[in-house]
């Protein structure tokens, strides 16, 4: 009998001794693990958040086919502008449609004396143009000399053409700069199209409706290598510095912004036109924006 108990006693001192060792591994292994299980939490969470933070910060642009061209007749004489913001906060679902509603409104009750239905189908039912500045000028940059041909007088069109919309009134002011790398709007003269156009401007613009930037392009020549006159250089002008701020083209003939401009004069249509895209906020108002 002594024999069979000092024999449990050996047994059970070893398991014993067994799981202490086991107890003191375990110990000495779940106290690394779990510090490098919170410091893992920890970096995803950073990395999560300023993951989240780069998509908020960078807008989505629109590619090239989504920008605005214009052409001409060769015989030619810190607020937050989205819709719904409120104090820098995201709407809400019920905000945004409300307050898209409202712009549709408004924009039926101008469809009469201003040419923006025309923006609106050209869009996808975006609001677009440039963000209040509150007296921070559009820069423009005007690149000269790069074509043979070219005469200082061009240049001078150029800001004619943007003095003329400046002097609407509209809140918007425009300022010439030197480099074209900074320049919110960069003007180039080339010698002719390929095609039937006397002028284009490129135009890009994020998913709230809000201008970046734009690049026009100017023909001192019609596509079959007659020069244009005076006339048509400077309508072509002021109907691509139109396209620049985000007019879309208008149906009517007499219009500066109709595809085939025959006049650099403002007519009141265009007045009422550009008073009115920016009296609106930018971004989508249909019932249903798209998502890109």
């Amino acid at each position: 009998m002594l024999g069979i108990r000092a024999t449990l006693r050996q047994r059970c001192w070893r398991g014993g001794a067994a799981f202490a060792h086991i107890h003191r591994t375990m110990r000495r292994l779940v106290l690394p693990l779990t510090t490098l299980a919170l410091l893992t939490l920890v970096l995803l969470d950073r990395v999560g958040d300023l993951a989240q933070r780069m998509n908020e910060a960078a807008p989505t642009v629109q590619g090239a086919s989504a920008t605005q061209s214009g052409s001409a007749h060769p015989d030619a004489g810190k607020e937050d502008s989205r819709l719904g913001a409120k104090a820098g906060r995201v709407p809400t679902a019920d905000e945004a449609r409300l307050a898209r509603l409202s712009v549709r409104d408004r924009l039926s009750r101008l469809s009469d004396g201003t040419y923006l239905d025309s923006l609106i189908v050209s869009t996808d039912s975006v609001v677009r143009r440039w963000p209040d500045r509150w007296g921070t000028p559009i820069t423009v940059n005007l690149v000269e000399g790069e074509v043979p041909g070219y005469l200082p007088k061009m240049g001078d069109y150029v800001r004619d053409a943007f003095d003329r919309w400046e002097a609407t009134a509209i809140g918007v002011r425009f300022r010439m700069v030197p480099d074209s790398a900074s320049a919110d709007i960069v003007v180039r003269w080339i010698d002719h199209f390929d095609f039937d156009r006397a002028g284009q401007t490129d135009l890009t613009w994020d998913q709230t409706g809000r201008v970046r930037r734009a690049a026009i392009s100017l023909a001192i020549r019609s596509h079959t290598g007659v020069p244009l006159p005076d006339g048509a250089l400077l309508s072509v002008a002021v109907h691509e510095a139109g396209h620049a701020i985000g007019l879309p083209h208008s149906a009517d003939t007499s219009d500066v912004m109709f595809p085939a401009t025959r006049t650099g004069v403002l007519t009141e249509r265009d007045r009422r036109t550009v008073e009115a895209l920016y009296r609106l906020p930018t971004g989508p108002v249909s019932e249903f924006p798209v998502r890109r």
